[in-house]
């Protein structure tokens, strides 16, 4: 799934990376407090995701609308810094 980070919000230990307005409705990935971790062990901050271009990959639910749960910083890709740039294609660090 590829989209513009519309919001992130961090509850009960979780963080909700949301392509929408809507999250009922909007694809949302969703990533673990523990996940979460390995991101900032890689100079990753969820929240610095909004407003930027990103495909993530994983298996799609449907719960309180479209989301996948990361369970690996590689299954998120940085497209663009900003969804206005024009920079290649970027992978997360690795560890």
């Amino acid at each position: 799934v590829e989209g513009v980070v519309q919001n992130v919000a961090e509850i009960k230990g979780r963080t909700y990376v949301i392509f929408g307005q809507d999250w009922r409705k909007d694809f949302t990935f969703v990533v673990s407090e523990k996940v979460a971790k390995d991101f900032q062990e890689r100079g990753i901050k969820l929240p610095e995701l909004k407003g930027k271009l990103v495909r993530v990959r994983g298996w799609l639910k449907d719960y309180k609308g479209p989301s996948i749960a990361i369970d690996y910083p590689e299954q998120v890709e940085l497209l663009f810094n900003k969804a206005s740039d024009k920079v290649s294609t970027q992978l997360m660090p690795p560890k």
